[in-house]
């Protein structure tokens, strides 16, 4: 019988695969297309589910690489940081989520119980617990995941699945 680590583990797990599939193919110019002016561009997104990954690593105790310097400026959820026409090198992004996706998940198989059972500091209407939370980062993904597959088709790309 599966466990609530388990199913939490291959719902992260399929996040990350879509993730890397829906940008695949996507050239670097590519990242930062936005199919109307005020919506989210690939890097922001990438940057974003980044950075939320491990916050969420960070509370089941993950240890955590180094981002490149300013990431997590260039990638706030401020006003000003969705609209920068510049974040960096977008080549890495998928590797950076890539390697929040593998500490969340790798947290999460070493959780426990009780530590899933733990209440998150901040409370949402969606998630109360570590292992609520850690299933939402799933959802999370996903969602952004979809904002990408407009991208992609106001670039003229087919559709993936």
């Amino acid at each position: 019988m599966a466990t609530a680590n388990d199913i939490i583990v291959a719902s992260l797990t399929t996040a990350k695969m879509m993730a890397r599939r829906f940008t695949d193919d996507l050239q670097p110019n590519e990242y930062l297309h936005r199919p109307t002016p005020k919506a989210n561009c690939a890097a922001w997104l990438l940057g974003h589910l980044t950075l939320t990954n491990r916050r969420t690593a960070a509370m089941f105790n993950a240890d955590l690489p180094p981002l490149p310097e300013g990431f997590e400026k260039r990638f706030a959820q401020d006003e000003s940081a969705p609209t920068a026409t510049e974040f960096g090198d977008c080549g890495s992004l998928m590797t950076l989520l890539e390697q929040s996706f593998d500490a969340l998940i790798a947290a999460v198989k070493r959780a426990s119980p009780e530590q899933l059972d733990t209440p998150v500091p901040k409370p949402r209407p969606m998630f109360k617990t570590l292992g609520e939370l850690a299933n939402f980062m799933a959802l999370h993904a996903t969602i952004h995941i979809g904002q990408i597959t407009v991208i992609r088709r106001s670039l003229g790309r087919p559709p993936i699945i």
